[in-house]
């Protein structure tokens, strides 16, 4: 992320390299903006936190290296959701742009 951006900035910018792929698309989930993948939600930013649908078992994994928290919506645990802060630091645009990719690649393999 540069100097002076907001996680929603750098989402809109990443956003739009996932937006090229014709099964991309842009949605609505939980009032933020989203990326959808053949109609399924795989990220969106709120209050300057990525939020990403990944495996529970990468969701474990990111929150045990400290690299995401867990995703409770209404007192929930959303057990294929993880958020990840922004830094402000430059390597966000680089980890993001992985994570998305990633988090793509996930919601592709679902029915």
């Amino acid at each position: 992320m540069s100097e002076g951006s907001t996680a929603q900035e750098l989402f809109d910018e990443l956003a739009a390299e996932q937006l090229i792929r014709p099964e991309v698309t842009k949605g609505l989930m939980l009032q933020a903006e989203s990326l959808r993948f053949d109609g399924k939600s795989f990220a969106f930013v709120s209050k300057e936190r990525l939020f990403l649908k990944v495996p529970a078992v990468r969701v474990d994994e990111m929150v045990g290296t400290g690299e995401g928290l867990h995703c409770e919506i209404g007192g929930r645990r959303m057990r294929e959701w993880v958020v990840v802060l922004a830094t402000g630091a430059p390597e966000d645009r680089t980890r993001w742009r992985a994570l998305l990719a990633e988090s793509a690649a996930f919601v592709a393999t679902l029915p």
